[in-house]
């Protein structure tokens, strides 16, 4: 049996697409979301800007393409160091994930702002569109890992028909984690005084002892550091 193979064509406007992406990101870098111009990215790509209406139907269209790009980007990072943590103490896994989730945000703070804020005036992701799948990417492995931690396998993944004091202790933990690393990146931390690193292990540490009790009433013993 012949594997199909991906045409000349298809190839080329994907990689294309690619980069206009990446042309996008580096602006949103260097400059925020109003560094990130339809002119600015066809020109980087020696292209007409009308030409990019082939590829991205408008502004907006890039933002939503630079946000899941974004949000996969830190799913990949975080999931990454789920994987690392195989075998390691559940505790340990997970904290790993944290500090996986909060070095992607100092290295990438205007993406991390961009997909968690409103930044962009009259701008609405599509619903149910590539934006949200790739959010909730972000928070399988911290589910997962909290699932191995509770001992109840992969059953946090399946948030949506969760009890509502499961759901509602689940986004306390991530809140404290966002929380913190939000403050971080908008220099709202005391710089220089403050090891944001140290403080949010610290706090999350102490956020896990009081994790869901297992089924034999036992708690999550936390993880010296």
């Amino acid at each position: 049996m012949c594997a199909s193979t991906e045409s000349r064509r298809d190839r080329q406007r994907r990689e294309l697409v690619a980069e206009i992406i990446a042309v996008a990101c580096r602006q949103l870098d260097e400059g925020g979301p109003g560094n990130v111009s339809w002119r600015g990215v066809a020109r980087e790509v020696g292209m007409n800007p009308a030409s990019l209406y082939t590829y991205f139907a408008s502004l907006d269209d890039l933002f939503t393409a630079l946000i899941t790009e974004s949000f996969r980007d830190l799913a990949g990072a975080v999931g990454q160091a789920f994987d690392d943590g195989e075998g390691a103490e559940p505790v340990d896994r997970l904290l790993a994930c944290v500090r996986a989730y909060r070095a992607w945000a100092v290295a990438y703070p205007r993406r991390f702002n961009l997909i968690w804020t409103d930044q962009l005036p009259g701008y609405s992701a599509p619903p149910d569109g590539p934006t949200f799948t790739a959010e909730q990417a972000v928070y399988r492995p911290f589910l997962l890992a909290v699932g191995e931690a509770e001992g109840c396998g992969d059953r946090l993944v399946r948030f949506a028909t969760l009890p509502t004091d499961d759901q509602h202790r689940l986004l306390g933990l991530f809140g404290t984690l966002h929380g913190l690393v939000s403050l971080e990146i908008n220099s709202h931390l005391a710089p220089g005084s403050v090891d944001g690193e140290a403080l949010i292990v610290d706090r999350m540490t102490h956020a896990l002892r009081h994790l869901h009790p297992l089924r034999d009433g036992s708690s999550v013993a936390s993880s010296e550091h």
